[in-house]
């Protein structure tokens, strides 16, 4: 079986740009943890900021940034103004 780092290196380029998105859920969700890891724990961040984080990473940075929150990689506040990354393990799926 694939180690996960294999998986995630199939979907990018040699610069860390994601450059398919996976078609399985366990691939997708992969991803999402590996955009999930350019973000520093303790810090919080504006909805501009994660996106000019995500848009070098991934074209669809809007779309993914959704993502992230659904997934519970990222959190926010309820008027979206601020994000940071969830670090409560019993919160995300595994």
């Amino acid at each position: 079986m694939m180690e996960n780092k294999e998986i995630i290196a199939r979907y990018l380029d040699d610069n860390g740009v994601v450059k398919t998105w996976p078609a399985k859920a366990k691939n997708r969700f992969l991803i999402l943890q590996y955009l999930a890891t350019k973000f520093e724990p303790t810090k919080k961040y504006s909805e501009q900021e994660v996106n000019l984080i995500l848009m070098k990473y991934i074209s669809d940075y809007v779309t993914r940034r959704r993502d992230l929150v659904e997934n519970h990689l990222l959190s926010r506040t309820d008027d979206g103004r601020t994000y940071w990354l969830n670090t409560d393990e019993s919160n995300s799926k595994n």
